[in-house]
């Protein structure tokens, strides 16, 4: 099997301080992913050079979003969404990784002091991803947080808004051991992906689970 992302999940959902409670209320993602252990959804954009000449400012090429359901806790389990970000910036060929866990709530976009999150995210509702400083594809899990991201379903069920804060810590799969800060200008807020096969986050999964060399895959 694939590396598991219970671990970070747990993680971020901890960070969030949001509980699951035991009979889950319905919210605006479900009918884009059905909130079942296992299931999974694929959401991606390839902006063409047309677009890129037309928005200069604009850095990210393209984007796709890995969306999956997970199993987390023994004595009481609970089943959380785990997301996976895949970016390319102009000059850069290599895609960047970033992994964590979201959790709806109907106050996202409010921090700990009450400011809003996501300021290019107008809404208080919506899905927040605390992700991680990289993958779990090591041992030694770091409880360094890589910042947060809100998503929220489009127009129909098979869109996806992806709303950006000033930074995001990214990784190289050459090198995920290596952070990096990656800044997001006014152009590089908000995104609307479409939903593709799940064959296209293939790669995404791949660098978001698979271990370093020499590195034991975490057993449940």
């Amino acid at each position: 099997m694939m590396l598991r992302f219970s671990i970070r999940i747990a993680f971020a959902v901890a960070l969030l301080t949001l509980a699951c409670p035991p009979s889950r209320a319905a919210d605006p993602l479900d009918d884009v992913i059905e909130p079942v252990a296992g299931r999974t959804a694929c959401f991606s954009r390839v902006y063409d050079p047309a677009h890129l000449k037309a928005h200069p400012k604009q850095k990210t090429t393209a984007m796709t979003v890995w969306l999956k359901y997970e199993t987390v806790g023994d004595s009481n389990p609970a089943t959380v969404l785990a997301m996976s970000l895949a970016i390319t910036h102009r000059g850069d060929p290599a895609v960047m990784f970033s992994q964590g866990g979201c959790e709806w709530s109907e106050g996202a976009n409010r921090d700990t002091s009450n400011n809003r999150l996501i300021k290019a995210y107008s809404r208080e509702s919506g899905y927040v991803c605390m992700q991680s400083a990289r993958p779990d594809v090591f041992k030694a899990v770091s409880a360094q947080e890589g910042g947060s991201l809100i998503i929220n379903r489009g127009k129909d069920r098979d869109t996806l808004m992806v709303y950006l804060d000033d930074e995001l810590i990214v990784v190289k799969r050459a090198n995920r051991g290596k952070l990096i800060g990656l800044r997001f200008g006014a152009d590089d807020r908000v995104f609307l992906l479409r939903r593709t096969d799940t064959k296209d986050c293939a790669a995404v999964e791949e660098a978001v689970t698979t271990p370093e060399p020499g590195v034991a895959r975490q057993q449940r």
